[in-house]
C-alpha cells in the first residue's frame, strides 16, 4: 500500500461528467472514491481601492486528492454534505505513486 492511500482519510461520490447533448449535461454512473479534500483559505488578491481601504477577494482553493479513474472538468462531486464541481483534474506524482490532483468550485 502507498503511503499516499494513508492520507485518503474520506470518502466521496464522484459522478463523472460525460458530454452535453441537447443542451443537458450527461453523467456516467457515481463511484465511492476514498479522498481527501482540503478548503484552504488563501487570498487570491488583495489590493487597495480608491477611497484607500484595503480590499481583499478571497480564492477558491478547494482541492481533492484521489486515485482512480481521471475525473472529467464540470464532474460533480459530493463529500461530507458539500457540492463541488470538477474546475480541474491533473495529475501528481508524489509519495511514490501517482494521483490526482481536482480543483473544485
Amino acid at each position: 500500500m502507498a503511503l499516499i492511500d494513508f492520507l485518503l482519510n474520506q470518502q466521496c461520490t464522484v459522478t463523472p461528467w460525460v458530454r452535453l447533448a441537447n443542451g443537458e449535461d450527461i453523467y456516467a454512473e457515481p463511484q465511492e472514491r476514498a479522498c481527501r479534500i482540503q478548503a484552504d483559505r488563501r487570498l487570491d488578491h488583495t489590493y487597495v481601492n480608491p477611497s484607500g481601504a484595503l480590499d481583499q477577494a478571497p480564492a477558491n482553493n478547494t482541492k481533492m486528492f484521489c486515485r482512480g479513474d481521471f475525473i472529467p472538468t464540470r464532474s460533480i462531486v459530493e463529500c461530507d454534505g458539500q457540492r463541488y464541481i470538477v474546475v480541474k483534474c491533473y495529475a501528481a506524482r508524489g509519495f511514490e505513486q501517482s494521483h490526482w490532483e481536482v480543483l473544485l468550485q
